[in-house]
C-alpha cells in the first residue's frame, strides 16, 4: 500500500473529541489492548496531526501522527498500526516470524508465501489458533521479536494447514522502509533478542528464502537488491538474476558473494550511462518517456558487462536520481497521468555533455528470427480477467464480521464461502441443504418489496441475491500479478481507421490520402506502449508511434500506417488473451477478397 510514494491531500491537528473517538475505535478494534495501552498509543497532551492522503492506487487513508511518528492508518473504516506502534506493543497482532533474506523480497512488494515462515508449533489444524482469512497480523525476523511489517491473512488458519502450508500466506500492508516509515524519524526496529531456530538451513530452500546470512536487526539494510525501475511497476528482481554462471573476460566464474561495484563507482556508471543515453540514444520522438521505461531501453545499454542497480547507488530510487537530473537541467519531468512520472525533455547540448565520448550500445537481445524472446515481448505479457464484485454499502454489515472492508473486491467462490459460513454459524440451513432460514440480516439486505415476508429462499438465490447487491468489477492481472480492478463498466480497447491527408499520391476510395489505425486504452490494461508499438511495427513493417491524445482525461494511444486491424485485433486476443468483449472496432478490418 505504501510503496510508492503517497499524495498528501489535507493536514490538521487533531482535537480531543477526535482523541477520544479514535481511543474508542481502537478499543473497539483491539479488545484485548488496555485502556492505560490506547491511552499510551493516543496520548493527551502530546501534539498529534492527522494526514488524509491518496496512494497511487487511489485509495484514501487517513494517517494519524503522534509527535513526528505515524502511530496508526485508518483505510477503508479499520485501523491498521504501523510499525511504530507494533514495536510500542509487539504482540497487538499474531505474529508470523520469517528470515532474514526472506525480508528483502517483502520490501519489494512480495507476500509472505507460507514456506518462508518459521513454525514453532508441530503442524496442526489448530497450529494458527482461531485465525481467519482477513486478519490483521504482523510479521517479524528471526532473532528479534520487534516486528518489521503488518499484512492481512490470505487463508484462515485451518486453510493454510489444509493446503501443506504452501502458497500465500499473508498478504503485506505496510512494511520497515516504505513511505510510510520513511514519514516518521527513520528509526530501525528496537531489540527484543530471542532463540534463533536450531536449523535455518531448511528455511534458505523455502519459496521466499536466500542463500544470504542471516543478520541481526542492528544491521539490516532498508534499501538494496531491488530492481532499477525504482519499483515503479511493482515487479521484483527474478530470482534467476544473480551472478551464477557469469564470466569475467578471462572465463572465470564470478564469485556471487563478492560484489565488485561500490556504491561510487555505480553511481559514477550511472551518470556516464545516462549523459550517453540523453545525449545520443533518446529521441524526440520517444518522449515523452516513462521513468520505468529509461533504465533497460536507454540506459543499460552502454553498460553491457556491469548491471546498473539504482539500489546501490547512493540515490537509492530512481526518481530521486532523476529529481537531481532535472535539478541539474538536463531533463524536465512530470506527472503524465495519475501515479505515472515521465521525461518530458532533454538537454543533448548541456555543458557536462560537451566531452562525453559515447561508445556504441549493446542490445541486450537479438531480434533475428530464431532468438530468444525479446525484452518488449515480455513487457507486454498475457493477461487474465476475473470477474469480481466490491463490498459496498448494502452489503457492508454482511462482511464486516469477515474482516472485510469496503471496496474489497470477492471473487464468487469468496462470497460463497462468506455466505457458506455465515449460514453455517448461524445455523441457518434447512436438513435439504438447499434451504436457507433468512435471519434478520439476511433478509435485510436481500429481500425486495415484492418478496413481503419471506422466511426461507433456496440458496443458490441467497448467493445471487447477495452478488446483485454488490458492485461488479473486473481484476485484471498477469503473470507478475495483480495489475488494477475496474469497478463498473471496463472501457474496451478501441480500434479505429482515420484518413490522413499525405504528399503521396495514394488513392483511396476516391481519397487522396493515406490511412491510420488508431489505438485507445491499451493503457488502462497494463500495457506499455511503446514496446508494444515495437512489437506492431516489426510485424506490419510499417510506421507505427505512440501520441498523446488531445482529448482531456485520455491517456497516449498508438498510431500504426494502414489499416492494420486484422493483425492489431489477432495479437490482442490470441497472443495477450484479451477477450472479444473487450474490444472494439474489430469489424473495421479489411475485408478479404474471394479468391
Amino acid at each position: 500500500m505504501f510503496l510508492k510514494p503517497f499524495r498528501v491531500k489535507t493536514q490538521s491537528a487533531l482535537k480531543n473529541s477526535d482523541r477520544k473517538k479514535l481511543r474508542a475505535d481502537i478499543c473497539s478494534q483491539y479488545p484485548n489492548l488496555s485502556e492505560e495501552a490506547v491511552s499510551e498509543l493516543v496520548p493527551n497532551k502530546v501534539e498529534m496531526n492527522v494526514t488524509r492522503i491518496s496512494t497511487h492506487r487511489g485509495e484514501v487513508a487517513q494517517i494519524y501522527f503522534v509527535q513526528q511518528n505515524p502511530i496508526v492508518f485508518e483505510s477503508y473504516k479499520k485501523i491498521y498500526p504501523t510499525v511504530y506502534a507494533l514495536w510500542q506493543f509487539p504482540d497487538l497482532v499474531p505474529v508470523f516470524r520469517t528470515w532474514a533474506p526472506v525480508f528483502e523480497k517483502l520490501k519489494n512488494g512480495a507476500d509472505l508465501m507460507l514456506p518462508g515462515v518459521i513454525y514453532d508449533k508441530e503442524p496442526s489444524q489448530r497450529m494458527f489458533g482461531n485465525l481467519h482469512k482477513g486478519d490483521m497480523v504482523s510479521v517479524s525476523i528471526a532473532g528479534n521479536r520487534s516486528p518489521v511489517g503488518i499484512g492481512q491473512a490470505l487463508l484462515s488458519g485451518e486453510d493454510m494447514y489444509m493446503s501443506a502450508l504452501k502458497g500465500k500466506g499473508v498478504g503485506m500492508i505496510h512494511i520497515l522502509g516504505d513511505t510510510l516509515w520513511e514519514a516518521g524519524d527513520k528509526s530501525m526496529p528496537p531489540p527484543r533478542p530471542e532463540p534463533l531456530p536450531s536449523d535455518p538451513e531448511e528455511e534458505k530452500d523455502s519459496e521466499n528464502g536466500t542463500e544470504d546470512d542471516i543478520p541481526n536487526m542492528d544491521g539490516l539494510q532498508i534499501d538494496n537488491r531491488a530492481s532499477s525501475s525504482d519499483q515503479q511497476d511493482g515487479e521484483l528482481v527474478p530470482d534467476g538474476e544473480n551472478n551464477e554462471g557469469v564470466k569475467d573476460e578471462n572465463g572465470v566464474n564470478v564469485d556471487e558473494t563478492k560484489d565488485p561495484v561500490g556504491k561510487s563507482e555505480m553511481d559514477e556508471l550511472l551518470h556516464r550511462c545516462f549523459g550517453c543515453a540523453i545525449k545520443s540514444r533518446i529521441k524526440d520522438s520517444d518522449l515523452p518517456l516513462r521513468f520505468v521505461d529509461l533504465m533497460k531501453d536507454f540506459v543499460q545499454p552502454f553498460s553491457p558487462t556491469i548491471q546498473i542497480d539504482i539500489k546501490k547507488s547512493s540515490y537509492k530510487k530512481l526518481s530521486k536520481f532523476l529529481q537531481h537530473m532535472a535539478s541539474e537541467a538536463y531533463i524536465t519531468t512530470k506527472e503524465h497521468i495519475k501515479g505515472v512520472d515521465v521525461i518530458t525533455t532533454i538537454d543533448r547540448d548541456h555543458p557536462a555533455l560537451k566531452d562525453l565520448e559515447v561508445p556504441e550500445p549493446v542490445e541486450m537481445e537479438s531480434l533475428d528470427e530464431g532468438a530468444s524472446p525479446s525484452k518488449d515481448e515480455e513487457v507486454c505479457k498475457p493477461l487474465t480477467f476475473t470477474d469480481v464484485y466490491c463490498v459496498n454499502a448494502a452489503t457492508l454489515d454482511f462482511f464486516k464480521d469477515r474482516r472485510i472492508s469496503k471496496g474489497d473486491a470477492l471473487k464468487m467462490s469468496d462470497i460463497k464461502e462468506a455466505v457458506n459460513r455465515y449460514i453455517q454459524h448461524n445455523n441457518l440451513q434447512h436438513s435439504d441443504n438447499k434451504t436457507v432460514t433468512l435471519d434478520p440480516v439476511l433478509a435485510h439486505m436481500i429481500l425486495k418489496p415484492s418478496d413481503g415476508d419471506l422466511d426461507h429462499m433456496l440458496l443458490e438465490h441467497v448467493y445471487n441475491r447477495v452478488v446483485g447487491k454488490m458492485q461488479p468489477a473486473v481484476a485484471i492481472s498477469s503473470s507478475d500479478g495483480l495489475i488494477a480492478i475496474k469497478k463498473g463498466k471496463l472501457e474496451p480497447i478501441s480500434m479505429d481507421v482515420d484518413k490522413r491527408a499525405s504528399n503521396k499520391k495514394e488513392f483511396l476510395n476516391g481519397w487522396i490520402g493515406f490511412q491510420m489505425t488508431i489505438i485507445d486504452n491499451l493503457e488502462e490494461y497494463g500495457f506499455n506502449l511503446k514496446a508494444f508499438a515495437r512489437i506492431v511495427q516489426r510485424a506490419v513493417a510499417c510506421s507505427c508511434s505512440v501520441v498523446q491524445t488531445e482529448q482531456k482525461n485520455k491517456g497516449p494511444q498508438v498510431q500504426v500506417q494502414g489499416n492494420q486491424i486484422a493483425y492489431v485485433g489477432k495479437l490482442l486476443i490470441e497472443k495477450y488473451k484479451i477477450p472479444k468483449k473487450y474490444i472494439v472496432g474489430l469489424e473495421k478490418a479489411p475485408k478479404q477478397k474471394k479468391r
